[in-house]
């Protein structure tokens, strides 16, 4: 393939050549190109206007585009990323004119950025180097990366927590040790319970249980997916936990998603950065990989030589800069960054919260938000608590095997999350680092089904399952649910007595039990 190039990139390869010190011009025109390919560039296959021929001349495709050591020539890589980036297979011409046109861009670009810079300085070098930074995120790796860094200190409640979930059909009360590992080797609920089963009540009642036995020492985080909080209606419920709500329809969320990014190593911040990118494009739809990338770039460059973290309002704005220059449509990702800085996150910084587990909070998620932004608030908060309590140590039981506590998550409406494909690893992932953190994550669904998906059965993670009034009551899938019963006959009979404001519970053997309703408590309370 012959390929001739205009004047003036032909000049600019000269001057770049020379200031790089690279021996073969072809070095920094490959550069240029994948540049050009990073920033989102695209030109019309059916615009007419061609760049002229009046520059260097490329009679080889070897020397343009380089060979590998046994003499291959890498021109058809070029050729992948090109095809792959405009979603179809080029003709030669196409290639050529489309070459040239981001050959073009990428070293004006380039020439631009270095310009009126002194080359002592060594800015040039740095210039490169962020350069292949950004260009080497594309790839998509699934390399685990850690970094060995001292464990945070982080308070713990030491007591054994006894919850009352109800009644048994004796009236007596049944009663769990939660933390008690001669009981349970795990401390995660999950209820599955239709509307107006009673389990949005029953999960108030267990937390007013849990603040009031520790004195609010162990707090709490509840995410209302439907939205139905209403402050007058919960104040009993604030007033007895020492909890407060985050109305989203009125406020922020108090924290900076990105304040789990490291600053002081690049390492880790890359991995960091990178974490934060596919929770994202895991959550939102339409999410290619060019938006992918397009995130991580703009992410990386709100950290770039800053010692304070970034907010999702600078990579908003760079991003909206990123777009401008590049002449890339507005597109998802742009619509994504603008709901989370505007709507969903807090603006202002004297606003958030050092530490939002210091607090029991009660999130309302109004249904005004997409589906998509009531998700990336509950995970990226997730992904925040996660990040803290990953960096604690482990809680170890004492001489009696009862393992402190710290914290309390409750997922309602947790079937949104497991039916996402993407969500539920993230959901899986928490539950396994979380368990050895001393963290109680409680989980709310609809129906006993929405536990076992495709790649992963949740309900091997957890050890206390309750099962209220729900559609399907199909035997087996109760039964899988719940666990398995040496008497079938007993736990048919449970399954039949289910109706609102009752739940199956089979730890000690299958019982039917009268569930605990937090209102009812609030209102002998008032």
């Amino acid at each position: 393939m012959r390929i001739r190039i205009d004047k003036k990139s032909t000049e600019l390869i000269e001057s770049l050549t020379n200031l790089y010190n690279f021996k073969l011009d072809g070095i920094i025109a490959r550069i240029a190109f994948a540049y050009s390919l990073q920033l989102g560039k695209r030109f019309s296959l059916t615009d007419e206007s061609i760049l002229d021929s009046d520059g260097r001349d490329w009679r080889d495709e070897r020397t343009l585009f380089g060979v590998s050591a046994d003499e291959k020539p890498y021109f058809i890589i070029y050729k992948a990323m090109l095809d792959q980036h405009y979603g179809t297979v080029l003709a030669e011409d196409q290639f050529v004119k489309l070459f040239k046109l981001h050959l073009n861009a990428g070293l004006n670009k380039i020439n631009d950025d270095l310009k009126d810079r002194s080359i002592a300085s060594g800015y040039h070098i740095s210039y490169l180097m962020k350069m292949v930074k950004e260009g080497v995120s594309l790839i998509d790796t699934q390399q685990i990366f850690s970094v060995n860094k001292p464990l945070l200190p982080m308070p713990q409640y030491t007591g054994v927590v006894e919850l009352e979930l109800g009644l048994t059909e004796k009236n007596e009360p049944y009663k769990i040790r939660i933390n008690d590992l001669n009981e349970f080797d795990s401390c995660n609920m999950a209820i599955a319970g239709m509307v107006g089963s009673g389990k949005t009540e029953l999960v108030k009642d267990l937390l007013y249980q849990i603040s009031t036995q520790t004195s609010q020492e162990l707090k709490f985080i509840f995410f209302d997916y439907k939205g139905e909080g209403n402050p007058e209606r919960l104040k009993g419920f604030f007033d007895l936990t020492s909890s407060k709500m985050i109305d989203l329809k009125r406020e922020p969320m108090p924290i900076n998603p990105l304040s789990f990014i490291a600053l002081d190593d690049l390492r880790a911040q890359l991995f960091n950065i990178k974490s934060f990118v596919d929770s994202v494009c895991d959550i939102a739809p339409g999410m290619g990989p060019r938006q992918k990338h397009n995130l991580q770039t703009v992410v990386s460059r709100a950290f770039e030589n800053k010692n304070t973290h970034a907010t999702i309002q600078e990579v908003y704005e760079i991003a909206q800069q990123h777009y401008e220059d590049n002449n890339i449509a507005p597109d998802t990702l742009l619509a994504v960054l603008s709901d989370l800085a505007n709507n969903i996150f807090a603006a202002d910084q004297s606003t958030v919260m050092t530490r939002v587990y210091d607090e029991s909070l009660y999130i309302n998620l109004p249904l005004e938000l997409s589906d998509t932004l009531r998700q990336l608030c509950v995970f990226l908060t997730l992904k925040y608590l996660l990040n803290e309590f990953s960096s604690t140590n482990d809680t170890e039981p004492d001489e009696h095997r009862i393992k402190p506590l710290r914290y309390v998550i409750v997922v309602d409406e947790a079937h949104v999350y497991l039916k996402n494909k993407n969500a539920s690893k993230a959901l899986e992932n928490i539950l396994r680092v979380l368990r050895s953190k001393g963290v109680v994550i409680m989980m709310l669904t609809q129906g006993v089904e929405d536990y076992k998906t495709k790649n992963f059965d949740f309900s091997s993670q957890i050890k206390i399952p309750l099962c209220l009034n729900i559609n399907n009551k199909d035997y087996k899938l109760i039964e899988s649910f719940v666990g398995t019963s040496r008497s079938r006959q007993k736990l048919q009979e449970a399954i039949n007595k289910l109706e609102p404001q009752k739940a199956i519970i089979n730890l000690r053997g299958p019982e039917i039990l009268s569930i605990n309703q937090f209102w009812k408590r609030a209102k002998v309370q008032n």
